[in-house]
């Protein structure tokens, strides 16, 4: 991963009090943000291992599946549960459970959170592009892959359980985070998109069940979307041989 270097201090000096550490600012006027976070180091961006995206994913999904994440606790064995799990929620579990430290990450916030009352989940803002060239986690080792920020919105109902959340989950993965007033979750994209196909973006492709599992029939390197992907194109991920199925998981 590049990392871009400043020379001048009191450029930096000047850049960090205006703009809050990040991989997605926002400001009025697009022209400075872009201008900027071409010389701004990259924050939490550089921060991200390859187990990060798994947490990102999980606490992204949990939004989808309007599942808060104070009813996920550690079982005896060291596996994340949770009682009632929506598939969505219990396909990441699949995956975090077999990985040593995207499960170590999620269990230690866990252990300030877990059995807090229900937050309400108000719903998420558009994908916006953030990260890139960050590792990932995949069944083979790890990748580089972009991430998108959405921005949640919590309700007033037990508003300090999900500011508790954040708050733990955001020390164990650096794509969790606020900036200025808002909650942002960074996950990789979702598999799909909406630019010509290329030689990385194919046209045709199946769409993963809630678990992440492709359809009966589908071959090992066929492109993949997950369940919720709405983009016309698929990219980033292939159907790949893991935990007992063919998977949609990142290559």
């Amino acid at each position: 991963m590049n990392h871009l270097r400043i020379t001048t201090a009191s450029y930096l000096l000047a850049a960090l009090t205006a703009l809050s550490l990040g991989c997605a600012v926002g400001t009025e006027n697009n022209e400075s943000v872009d201008a900027l976070s071409q010389a701004l180091p990259p924050g939490q961006c550089n921060q991200a291992t390859a187990k990060d995206v798994l947490v990102a994913q999980l606490v992204k999904d949990s939004w989808l599946a309007n599942y808060p994440l104070t009813r996920l606790s550690t079982d005896a064995s060291g596996a994340i549960v949770g009682p009632n799990l929506p598939d969505l929620i219990a396909g990441d579990l699949e995956i975090i459970n077999t990985v040593p430290d995207a499960r170590a990450s999620v269990a230690k916030a866990l252990a300030k959170v877990s059995g807090l009352p229900d937050y309400v989940m108000l719903g998420m803002g558009p994908e916006v592009a953030a990260c890139t060239a960050i590792p990932a986690w995949t069944p083979g080792g790890s990748t580089t892959v972009d991430t998108t920020s959405n921005e949640v919105f919590a309700g007033a109902t037990n508003y300090a359980s999900w500011r508790d959340v954040h708050q733990e989950f955001g020390k164990e993965c650096p794509l969790i985070k606020r900036i200025g007033n808002k909650d942002i979750i960074d996950p990789p994209g979702d598999g799909s998109t909406n630019a010509p196909a290329s030689i990385t973006v194919s046209a045709t492709g199946v769409s993963a069940n809630a678990f992440g599992i492709c359809p009966t029939g589908s071959t090992i390197g066929t492109f993949c979307k997950l369940s919720y992907a709405t983009g016309v194109n698929y990219t980033g991920r292939y159907c790949q041989a893991y935990y007992g199925s063919l998977r949609c998981l990142l290559y």
